[in-house]
């Protein structure tokens, strides 16, 4: 090889396939993240029965609405989807329950934030949501 020669790469199709995965978002736009969801399986199954204690009695058990609006379907990702879950859940931290806004500790708040997400179609991952891995989008 000569000084003017660019060195000679060989990749494999292992190192094809880990390249096109890694750097392919970037040429189309789009972020890098990990699969699944901004919360756990298990904080959405607990947010479950912290969501029947203190939020089902307006937005309804299956969460379609009553004297509170529905946290599901279209009306929801109207308001809330490709906006940060952070947002979501400073809300419901902020404004929940109407009757006592700020009293939910974050303990409260970030499961009933994980199951309202997980009841509209966001897969589970492996970080649990807190106020620090809120930063995710609500999917479109």
């Amino acid at each position: 090889m000569n000084k003017f020669s660019a060195p000679q790469i060989r990749l494999t199709t292992t190192g094809c396939v880990a390249m096109v995965s890694f750097l392919g978002p970037l040429f189309v736009g789009q972020p890098i993240h990990a699969a699944g969801g901004p919360f756990t399986a298990q904080q959405a199954e607990d947010g479950h029965t912290k969501y029947n204690s203190h939020c089902a009695q307006c937005h309804r058990p299956n969460l379609q609405g009553g004297t509170g609006p529905a946290l599901t379907g279209d009306a929801f990702k109207g308001k809330w989807a490709g906006k940060p879950v952070a947002d979501l859940r400073t809300y419901n931290q902020t404004k929940m329950p109407p009757n006592a806004p700020g009293t939910l500790p974050d303990d409260q708040i970030d499961p009933i934030t994980a199951y309202i997400l997980s009841k509209n179609g966001v897969p589970p991952g492996d970080t649990p949501l807190g106020k620090d891995t809120a930063s995710a989008q609500i999917p479109k």
